[in-house]
């Protein structure tokens, strides 16, 4: 391996103390509120739009590499709103196999030259660090429900490191506490990075699981050539397999890493592209998400309230997710009454061992089951 990025990212995948993707299961685990999705079935009207759709294609081939106009400019009416400029700003969207990947290129992109540091959210997504390290960068931890109760706070963040920072990532709202901001508050964290010089990534794939609708990209101080947008159809068109993510930037930039992406992807699926873009368009699958979005939130808040029945403490919860502190198996309640385990991801993947990320988005989830599926599990590790 002569790639010290590859290599990098190898040694910390495989290592022992890897935690990436890491899960609590035990046997007999019967509901899955590990993975961090959205899983509700297609239903009928929606499937056969979806149908008409991908049926009436006549050029499955390769197109523009950056992805379907016609699902860019879905794609910017959905961040800007009606007054978006789809003529001039369509070149700012690049279409990529996922969110992962978005952020992946975004991050590589603005860290290429720049050899100092990375302020990264912790707990946090564990990609970023990996990346980070990979492009032997220093990380530098900063706790996401700190800034977003306090922009100022950026400020110490940067005087305190080692050396003058060159990059923040930001999540909001954030995987795996649910924490997020309002615009006035993304306004002034985006100010001050601008001020303070920092290049940005704001990785906002969870934006329609939260109250109104923030983004840095409406932020006065959004600078594109140095603060990029992600996003994904993965939670908030609830379409996972569809692969298919965002990143928006100046066109300088989409034009670079276009070019780049080209040479090892060629082009998103162009049937997966249409998919996501009927269900962009589509006021049938408009609908459908609406009324997802408003189960997701009452099931999750449900859930909550159960967990804290049984002793197990809610530190934060939001768009998909619960953060919870693991009590202990002492310290819950007796398992007479409860059957049943579940899948759930262990906070140690995301640099808070102690805790656990339980993932309620899921179709016809009963929450008292749920609870006490969560219960079990911990009570058996």
């Amino acid at each position: 391996m002569n790639d010290p990025f590859f290599a990098r990212s190898l040694a910390q995948l495989t290592g022992p103390g890897s935690g990436y993707a890491r899960t609590t299961t035990t046997a007999g685990s019967e509901i899955d509120l590990g993975t961090g999705e959205v899983r509700y079935p297609l239903p009928a009207e929606v499937r056969a739009d979806l149908a008409a759709a991908i049926g009436g294609m006549d050029e499955p081939w390769y197109g523009d590499p950056a992805g379907q106009k016609t699902l860019r400019a879905a794609y910017l009416r959905h961040l800007l709103g009606p007054a978006a400029n789809q003529a001039q700003d369509i070149g700012r969207v690049l279409v990529t196999g996922g969110g992962k990947e978005a952020c992946w290129l975004a991050v590589r992109y603005l860290l290429q030259s720049d050899g100092n540091g990375t302020l990264v959210p912790r707990p946090g997504w564990e990609p970023y660090g990996l990346w980070v390290n990979a492009a032997d960068r220093q990380q530098l931890p900063y706790d996401p429900a700190e800034l977003a109760a306090d922009p100022a706070v950026l400020r110490r963040l940067a005087g305190d490191a080692p050396s003058w920072p060159a990059l923040l990532v930001l999540n909001y709202p954030h995987n795996p506490t649910g924490v997020h901001v309002d615009q006035p508050t993304m306004d002034a964290i985006i100010e001050t990075a601008a001020d303070l010089g920092l290049a940005v990534v704001s990785d906002e794939v969870y934006r329609a699981f939260a109250p109104g609708h923030v983004s840095a990209a409406l932020a006065p101080a959004y600078d594109p050539l140095r603060h990029l947008i992600i996003d994904s159809t993965s939670k908030w068109l609830a379409a996972a397999g569809l692969r298919v993510g965002f990143l928006v930037a100046d066109p300088s930039v989409i034009g670079d890493l276009t070019a780049f992406r080209a040479s090892y992807a060629s082009m998103t699926s162009a049937i997966a592209q249409q998919a996501a873009a009927t269900l962009l368009t589509s006021p049938t699958a408009t609908r459908w998400l609406a009324t997802i979005r408003t189960d997701v939130d009452g099931t999750r808040r449900a859930t909550a309230e159960h967990l804290a029945d049984l002793g197990i403490s809610v530190t934060s919860h939001g768009a998909l997710y619960l953060w919870c502190a693991n009590p202990g198996p002492a310290n819950l309640p007796p398992t007479a009454a409860l059957a049943g385990r579940a899948k759930i991801a262990d906070g140690s993947g995301f640099g808070a061992p102690g805790h656990v990320r339980i993932c309620p988005a899921r179709d016809g989830l009963d929450p008292a089951t749920a609870a006490a599926a969560v219960a079990n599990t911990l009570r058996s590790r």
